[in-house]
């Protein structure tokens, strides 16, 4: 198939053909060429953070739509970086030394590999991939080529994650048994239905077949469509483009209890999932419910979604004998056990005087044990850590070893969503059984 030239975004932007060579060498110590690959909703924002690390400079910009590619083109602080709708050539050229994938879940795998392949370093949206055998072809070439891989999983960066962490590993939980985590959205309008930003309900004007390479986008894809803006922008709607709840937002709660936890892979998932609200739109499920089950480590884990309903949103919880961790994004709580006498004690003082002062006594809260204070924990952003950890040789905070686990675990729980059971993993062989 004939590929399309390259494209120009913006005044002054120049192709990949015939560029000079931006490095005399390829010391981490230079300035670190960086390309990045999809700058759709997800995409913009890494280019954003990826440019604000020092001595790194945004070289390439790739994407299937125009309207993408000059918006990140103005975006970027190198006025001279270079546009491509061609990832091949970008993945393969001598004067970029990482690239930044942020393109829809199906074209991770091929892309991730050929950037190892040829020496690049790689930043890679979650989910990591599709299927088994992608995760490991992506471990594979990493190792390897011996490059410097980071799962966008930004919660590896969070300080109130991190802090849990820290609160687990001292001790202060007790036995852990259980870890239960949720993510509830929606909107008056369908979950995933954006364009370009998060904020952007509607098709932006000039989104078209003119604008958009579609063929192209559904090259690697098993299932062969005309021309379809929806499917470009809202891929994660269809199974041949993602995997649904489990590779969005399941991920990224299961993988920030796996920071907290360092439990792996499970030994065993089981999926229950449909199309209970939003039907219409969409073929994956808008309902995911999965059990991850540690009977090694006497220890379950729990996630839920809806996509109908968002009267707790987003949090995890970490249940030890001794104590409970209460965590998200902004956040990060201790609690002692109510069990215990002393706490028991708090909490009948707090629904007296609650009821002495005509409130609900059900709705009566307990001050924290322990709460995250804003600047208590400085930590680098996640972008950044790649960075360093590109030049210092150190393994980032998702690097491929967590990345392989997460895939895994996405995996497994799309397996046992399509065959209706149980699944296991068999640590041995490395197969899903």
């Amino acid at each position: 198939m004939e590929r399309r030239s390259f494209v120009k975004a913006a005044a002054g932007a120049s192709t990949i053909t015939g560029a000079p060579a931006i490095l005399a060498q390829k010391n981490p110590n230079d300035r670190l060429q960086v390309a990045v690959i999809g700058v759709g909703t997800r995409g913009i924002y890494l280019l954003e953070r990826v440019q604000e690390c020092p001595n790194t400079d945004i070289h390439t910009i790739c994407d299937l739509y125009d309207g993408n590619i000059a918006r990140a083109a103005k975006t970027a602080f190198n006025k001279k970086a270079q546009t491509s709708k061609e990832w091949e050539k970008v993945v393969t050229s001598k004067d970029i030394d990482a690239v930044v994938i942020a393109t829809p879940d199906f074209w991770h795998a091929a892309m991730a590999i050929r950037a190892a392949e040829n020496k690049k370093h790689i930043y890679v949206e979650k989910g990591l991939c599709r299927t088994l055998a992608e995760a490991k072809a992506i471990r594979k070439a990493v190792r390897d080529n011996k490059v410097t891989l980071q799962l966008g999983h930004h919660q590896n960066s969070d300080p109130t994650f991190i802090k849990a962490r820290e609160l687990y590993q001292s001790g202060r939980l007790g036995k852990v048994c259980l870890a239960r985590t949720y993510i509830d959205r929606t909107n008056p309008w369908p979950e995933w239905q954006f364009y370009t930003a998060y904020d952007i309900t509607k098709v932006p004007d000039g989104a078209n077949a003119q604008r958009i390479d579609w063929e192209r986008f559904q090259e690697n894809s098993s299932v062969k469509a005309n021309f379809d803006v929806e499917r470009f922008f809202r891929w994660r709607c269809w199974w041949e483009y993602g995997t649904g709840i489990a590779g969005d937002l399941m991920s990224h709660q299961w993988d920030g209890v796996n920071l907290i936890l360092g439990m792996g892979i499970p030994e065993t998932v089981m999926t229950q999932g449909d199309k209970y609200f939003w039907k219409a739109d969409r073929e994956v499920p808008d309902m995911w419910h999965v059990l991850f089950d540690y009977p090694k480590r006497e220890l379950a884990v729990n996630f839920a979604c809806t996509f109908h309903n968002r009267h707790h949103g987003t949090n995890t919880y970490i249940f030890g004998r001794d104590a409970t961790i209460e965590v998200a994004s902004n956040f990060c709580r201790l609690y002692n056990a109510e069990w215990k006498p002393e706490v028991a004690a708090k909490w009948m003082q707090a629904r007296k005087e609650a009821a002495a002062a005509g409130r609900d006594p059900d709705l009566a809260a307990v001050e924290p044990d322990y709460a995250l204070k804003k600047g208590e924990l400085e930590v680098t952003g996640h972008q950044r850590d790649w960075v360093d950890c590109i030049r210092s040789g150190q393994t980032p905070r998702c690097g491929m070893d967590r990345a392989f686990e997460e895939a895994v675990t996405i995996v497994m729980s799309v397996d046992s969503y399509f065959k209706e059971r149980k699944v296991k993993w068999d640590p041995v062989s490395e197969e899903i059984v």
